[in-house]
This record gives C-alpha cells, sequence and structure tokens, in this order.
C-alpha cells in the first residue's frame, strides 16, 4: 500500500530527562548569560539536579523532568519535584515546576511553553511553583493557572538595620575585601542603635531541635480543620533536612548567596508544644523563612520565638512568604512586607484544591515547593 497521502508524523522534541543528560542541562543552566561558564559550577549544578529531581524518596517516574531537545542538543529544561499531600483525607500527588529555562536561540519556537503544557498535563493531582517570574505567571494563567495573591508577598522583620543595609549591598557581588571593611563597621553601628525586639511572651517559650519524628507527631494537631497538607514520612523529611543543610552552605547557582544551615526546632510553652519553625540562617546574613506551623492561635509564640532564634543566630532580619495564617500575627509585630520576584502559581484540574489554597485552608509553605 502506498504511503503517499499520508502526513508524516511529527516526532515531539520533549521527552523525559534521562540520568545521561544531567551533564548537558547544568551546562545550559549555568550558561545562560554566562559568557565563560565555571565548569566546577556544572558538576555542582549537576549533582544538585541528581539529588534533588531524580534520588530524592519521592522521585516519581510518572511526574518526570522533561527537556526539549533538537538535533540531538538540549536546548530547554523544566525540573520536576514531587510531593506527597493529602486533601481532605485523601492522598494526592502535587508536582512543583522548577528551574524553567530555554536556550536564547530556540526562544521564538516557545519552548518554555511547549515544556509547561506537557508539565500540567502530567498525573499528578495539583502543580505549583513558588519561584515564578511576571513571563512565567502570564504562561501559566494562559494555560489554566492561578496566582495566589496574598503569597506573592514576603515579610521582613529587621534586626540589625546596618547589617541589613550592608547585606543588601553585597550579596550579589563578589566582594569580600568590601565585606571586610564594611561589616565590621555596620555591626558597630547595630550596637549603638535603639533596637526594641518585639518578642513580648518569647522569655516564657522555649524551642529544641525539631525531629523528623517529632514533626509527624505533631503535624495532626497543627494541620486540624486544614483541608490540603503535606503527607510527610520519616525517610522524605530525613533527607529534605539534611539537603536543606546541605545547599545552605554552598553556592550552587550562580544568582545566590549561601543562605546559612539548617536551624529547626519545637516550640514549647510549659512542656506543651506551641508549633515549629523551620528556617536557613546565615550570621550576618537573613534567616530565610521555609515553614512556620503552630496550633490554633500559637502562630505569634512561634514567630517570636523564631525572631529571637534568628537574633541569637546573628542573623540581619528574618525573611519569609506571607501565608494567610500568618496575616494577623505579623500585623501586630514590626513587619515590613513587599511583593515577591517570586510568584506563587498554582493549576489543578479540581477546582476545590484551588480553593483550598486561595481560602487559606492549606499548610503548603515554601518547605513544600520548589523556592529552597
Amino acid at each position: 500500500m502506498s504511503c503517499a497521502g499520508h502526513k508524516r508524523r511529527s516526532v515531539s522534541p520533549i521527552r523525559t530527562l534521562e540520568r545521561q543528560d544531567l551533564g548537558e542541562v547544568a551546562r545550559l543552566h549555568a550558561g545562560a548569560g554566562d559568557a565563560a561558564p565555571i565548569p566546577a559550577r556544572w558538576e555542582r549544578l549537576a549533582a544538585f539536579f541528581e539529588r534533588t529531581l531524580l534520588d530524592h524518596p519521592w522521585a516519581d517516574a510518572e511526574i518526570p523532568s522533561l527537556v526539549y531537545e533538537e538535533s540531538g542538543e538540549i536546548l530547554g529544561f523544566l525540573g520536576s519535584n514531587v510531593r506527597r499531600m493529602q486533601f481532605d483525607g485523601r492522598a494526592i500527588r502535587m508536582a512543583c515546576s522548577a528551574h524553567l529555562l530555554t536556550h536564547p536561540r530556540v526562544r521564538n519556537k516557545a519552548p518554555g511553553a511547549l515544556l509547561l503544557r506537557r508539565y500540567l498535563a502530567g498525573a499528578q493531582d495539583l502543580t505549583i511553583t513558588d519561584g515564578a517570574n511576571e513571563t512565567v505567571r502570564r504562561m501559566w494563567e494562559g494555560l489554566g493557572g492561578r496566582t495566589v495573591h496574598v503569597s506573592c508577598l514576603t515579610f521582613l522583620r529587621v534586626l540589625r538595620p546596618f547589617g541589613l543595609a550592608t547585606h543588601r549591598a553585597l550579596s550579589r557581588r563578589t566582594a569580600p575585601a568590601a565585606e571586610r571593611v564594611v561589616a565590621p563597621v555596620a555591626r558597630l553601628l547595630d550596637l549603638a542603635a535603639t533596637r526594641l525586639l518585639d518578642s513580648e511572651g518569647a522569655s516564657e517559650t522555649e524551642s529544641e531541635q525539631l525531629t523528623p519524628s517529632a514533626l509527624l507527631e505533631q503535624l495532626p494537631k497543627v494541620a486540624e480543620g486544614l483541608r490540603l497538607v503535606p503527607d510527610y514520612d520519616v525517610d522524605y523529611l530525613t533527607w529534605l533536612f539534611a539537603e536543606l543543610d546541605r545547599v545552605g552552605d554552598e553556592r550552587v547557582f550562580r544568582d545566590r548567596v549561601a543562605r546559612g544551615p539548617l536551624v529547626a526546632e519545637l516550640v514549647t510553652r510549659d512542656r506543651r508544644v506551641m508549633g515549629w519553625f523551620v528556617a536557613q540562617v546565615k550570621p550576618g546574613g537573613l534567616c530565610r523563612v521555609l515553614q512556620v506551623a503552630a496550633q490554633s492561635r500559637q502562630a505569634g509564640a512561634v514567630l517570636d520565638r523564631l525572631v529571637r532564634r534568628a537574633d541569637e543566630l546573628g542573623a540581619v532580619g528574618v525573611y519569609g512568604r506571607l501565608e494567610p495564617r500568618l496575616v494577623g500575627p505579623l500585623s501586630e509585630r514590626r513587619t515590613l512586607l513587599r511583593f515577591s520576584d517570586g510568584r506563587l502559581l498554582v493549576h489543578a484540574r479540581d477546582d476545590d484544591v484551588i480553593d483550598s489554597i486561595l481560602r487559606g485552608d492549606a499548610l503548603l509553605t515554601r518547605l513544600d515547593g520548589e523556592w529552597w
């Protein structure tokens, strides 16, 4: 039978990321905007992608990372971080879109939109990204996604104003000589400055190291009344805490400074658990909040203990994403709010899942996304 008249079947340029692709993906990522990428950085990136995309405990072959390939060359990439959640008591899978990038040579073909379209059509029940810029936001909304506007705001509690100004001025530059000169001056000015630490009640609370087992034990109490909550297990939390501590001391991406080691603590008062916090704290830098979880009406006490701990560790400020349940407690404390460069976007086939996030009936924090 003649094949004449039959349309030639096109082959999609999008396929699943394979382990042997990691070096090329790392070079693509490190080379975006760099005239001379550093080979050592390729190796760090490749190792980071391998650990967090392929080898983590919840890696899921049904929701893979994707590459865009032409003539055997990888020219686009979208990373997939899979999380396990519960919605109204039933297990669901959440996919976190990360590291979306394309080579300038093919951007006229919209490979980013093609990668995202394929990813959103995957086997997951819910898809999020919490580091999106305005271009990515427009793509998501064009494909049926929603923006969680309240979580596009970040909060900042200033602890050391002169140290914070120094950190902001030097954090994106490789200027060790300038830092050695300016930082001691900033510390002296901060010592001389009058600072009132808003942590009423912090002296009445205590904190201890938060272990995966302790978090799992307390999670049902914190999650009471919420529709969407993480479905953690010991293996995943053990891996996650170790990875957070590791990346906190590495500068994996060229536009980020090291964020400091993990600080995860359980907050108690009179031996009764109030909640916990998880953060990365860099002395002389920021305390970056990943999760604040608290029992009913105890978020303020947990925030106060977090601020006190960050101050003890030498942070210049406490920085985090605004969550609906934190709006009240933060409004009662001296806190600055600003729009974030990284937007929280969500997509799901079930509108009830989206509504639970938009209405604040969810425990969905930076610990559960790809921001870190």
